[in-house]
């Protein structure tokens, strides 16, 4: 028969520490025991499981052990790390065991190391949370996914090394883009490496909200997110916003400062003074509203670019209304500097269907209403939906400064009807990021 033994580690306080074992899911008639083995250095203990009935027909039995302290509180050893004498060069929690037969001449020797738990994911999540003054539906684009994700890995593995805390190595930190959540997970190797980082954690939701709305930059979110709140969490492995704690947690909304967590994203619309007429202004007022894209092409000349905005049919927030029930769009009208006038070179259209745009001649308000006419469109809903209203502006400008009020690039257009009444206004922008599109079809 064969008795397992197993070396303890000479700090172990076992007068304090209980073993109890089970072979293959059935509890040992004898509880194991602590032992000074005969011959061996001073201070050396082992542990001893007797009276199993081990032999040659039990290749593949499970000897499991359980460790607890006899009292709440005291010094036992209730894990294999503070338990178990590694050799030498092995992890803690390295076992080394032998089974001795009856006769106490034979001893096979093994190291058995722990069973790693599975990896405990950390996860930080960004999503931008539409609120009631949300004018377009909003879609993460691969490549801000991309810098998003790599930036939240970057800094997460940078304080793990700066405050020493270990990563698992069996999960390679990724990231990924669904539902407009952009999701960065990676590991650590105990949740005590994790809690290296809490502090950290309730200081980068904060970066990592001003990184990804432009605050960073400004004080001034990027257009795009006009009508939106960053929602930007630490916790477990989820789907959001049903996310479980993890290794370490923090919420934008709660570690904030107060003048910033509950930030919503858009402009100062007590600064935007337009249109100088009176009409009715509300976004989905009419049927006819705008991409929140600005698109850059090459002029007709090196010297100048075309900035075209793209007419967008939708639903009107009251089709009953008289606004609503608006089925042509008369003209449109862009906020402009007065000052910039012989910077515009030319105005261009092109509604939906039309194989190249028609070029116009400037057309501006009286010398206060900083205002570019773009009249007698006349377009149905047909012809509206994809056309474009085109600003050639000479080089020595661009939309930013020609556009007022300078908001990030960012130009008002408005959609009038036949009676003058309806006119809602829109925010267009040119992305810093776009590529400047070919003259192809211009």
């Amino acid at each position: 028969m064969l008795v397992p033994q197993v070396n303890i580690n000479p700090a172990c306080d076992v007068k304090n520490t209980i073993v109890k074992a089970t072979i293959n899911g059935v509890p040992t008639a004898v509880s194991p025991s602590f032992f000074v083995p005969a011959g061996a250095p001073e201070g050396s203990v082992a542990l001893r499981l007797t009276q199993l009935g081990l032999g040659l027909g039990n290749d593949g039995d499970n000897i499991c052990i359980t460790l607890s302290a006899k009292t709440p509180g005291a010094n036992a050893c209730t894990n294999l790390e503070s338990l178990c004498q590694a050799p030498p060069g092995a992890a803690l929690g390295t076992c080394v065991a032998a089974l001795v037969d009856t006769t106490l001449r034979c001893c096979a020797i093994n190291e058995v190391s722990p069973v790693r738990p599975p990896p405990r994911l950390t996860c930080g999540y960004i999503h931008p949370r539409p609120t009631a003054t949300a004018i377009f539906p909003l879609t993460i684009e691969r490549r801000r996914c991309n810098a998003l994700g790599t930036r939240m890995i970057n800094d997460a593995l940078n304080q793990s090394s700066l405050v020493g805390a270990v990563m698992d190595d069996r999960v390679k930190p990724f990231y990924n883009c669904s539902n407009n959540v952009i999701r960065a997970c990676w590991a650590f190797n105990s949740p005590a490496d994790g809690a290296k980082l809490q502090a950290w954690a309730k200081e980068v939701v904060v970066k990592w909200h001003d990184y990804a709305s432009g605050l960073d930059q400004s004080n001034l979110c990027r257009p795009w997110l006009s009508g939106y709140q960053l929602d930007v969490v630490i916790g477990g492995v989820g789907t959001f916003p049903d996310v479980p704690l993890g290794d370490i947690n923090a919420d934008f909304t709660q570690d904030a400062p107060a003048d910033e967590a509950n930030t919503v994203c858009g402009p100062d619309m007590s600064k935007v003074d337009y249109p100088k007429c009176i009409c009715n202004t509300t976004v989905f007022a009419t049927r006819f509203g705008v991409d929140p894209w600005i698109y850059m092409y090459p002029g007709r000349k090196r010297t100048t670019t075309l900035y075209c905005f793209t007419v967008l049919v939708v639903n009107a927030s009251d089709p009953t209304s008289p606004c609503g029930r608006t089925d042509k769009l008369f003209k449109a009208e862009i906020w402009g500097d007065d000052k910039q006038r012989q910077k515009l070179k030319g105005i261009a259209v092109k509604p939906a269907g039309a194989k190249i745009l028609t070029y116009r001649s400037p057309s501006w308000g009286g010398p206060t209403e900083q205002t570019i006419k773009v009249s007698q469109l006349n377009w149905t809903p047909q012809q509206a939906h994809g056309a474009q209203v085109c600003l050639e502006l000479d080089s020595t400008t661009d939309i930013n400064s020609f556009c007022l009020y300078n908001f990030a690039k960012t130009c008002w257009i408005n959609f009038f009807d036949e009676s003058l009444a309806c006119c809602p206004l829109y925010p267009s922008n040119v992305d810093p990021n776009n590529p400047y599109l070919p003259a192809s079809g211009r």
